[in-house]
């Protein structure tokens, strides 16, 4: 359970959520944390509680990332009762509050509304993270023509390569060997191991991204991947992308020659969560 409370303006309704920085504070609002905020209290009626949960929060402020999900009102229709149903083609606006600013970071429609708030806002704020950001990839991978646009545009006197449209410097991103995570859940998380080998002649650097189930490690593949030797003057790097919200990961492999660059068949891979693992699609 986040803590939250709700308000309008006059041109919208919205919920203003607080979502801990780290697990743990995150944790201490969950119902079953028996050394939790809820120890002792009906979960059923937070109304009860109100100025404590506002104490705790004023308290830890720096520990928590501010998000406000809002409604026009001119998509919502009322009732007598004063209730109010969202239209078919409502549209939802999620905020942040940065530097005491509120800056729009999503939207949904009424039929894709979350189903765990939590969840939903955990995986928006990695993905805001700037840091996050870059470690899901360059989305560019994951079109469906990349692999087309690459051996077209990237050819031996072709021009206007697509792969200088990249945002991503992966080369850059991993060459530093860095060991990091993304969230993708409470329970799941992605996490990014590098290695790297180097001499006068080749250089050879591999990526796995790491599938961790309650900090267990559940599955791995390898996500990037980059060689170059020198004495053979042959050089190949392995592109990837990370899709949060559609559970998917694709993989581009690219062979480099002098003059040119020819991309293999894309491979796209499902997170499962439920079983822990990455498959092929199809498989």
């Amino acid at each position: 359970m986040l803590p939250y409370f709700t308000g309008e303006t006059s041109t919208c309704l919205y919920t203003v959520y607080f979502l801990g920085d780290s697990p743990k504070e995150r944790s201490f609002w969950d119902v079953y944390n028996k050394a939790g905020f809820w120890k002792g209290k009906d979960n059923e009626r937070p109304h009860l509680y109100t100025k404590d949960i506002e104490r705790h929060i004023k308290t830890a402020i720096k520990q928590y990332n501010i998000y406000a999900i809002a409604l026009n009102k001119s998509m919502i229709k009322s009732n007598s009762k004063g209730d109010f149903t969202p239209n078919a083609d409502a549209q939802y606006t999620t905020f942040q509050l940065k530097e005491g600013k509120w800056t729009s970071v999503d939207s949904f429609n009424v039929m894709q509304s979350p189903t765990n708030t939590a969840k939903y806002l955990l995986t928006l704020l990695n993905k805001t993270n700037p840091t996050n950001a870059q470690l899901l990839g360059d989305s560019l991978v994951s079109t469906h023509n990349f692999v087309q646009r690459v051996n077209t545009t990237c050819a031996e006197n072709a021009s206007g390569c697509i792969l200088e449209k990249l945002k991503i410097n992966y080369y850059q991103l991993y060459s530093n060997i860095p060991s990091m995570f993304f969230c993708l859940d409470e329970s799941h998380k992605i996490k990014f191991k590098s290695y790297r080998t180097i001499n006068s002649i080749e250089e050879h650097i591999k990526t796995y991204a790491l599938l961790l189930t309650n900090n267990v490690l559940s599955d791995s593949m390898l996500c990037y991947e980059y060689y170059n030797n020198a004495g053979t003057l042959s050089c190949y790097e392995k592109l990837y992308y990370v899709d949060i919200r559609k559970g998917k990961i694709w993989t581009v492999c690219l062979t480099y020659d002098v003059e040119s660059v020819e991309a293999a068949d894309a491979e796209i891979y499902i997170i499962d969560l439920n079983r822990g693992c990455f498959r092929r699609e199809n498989n």
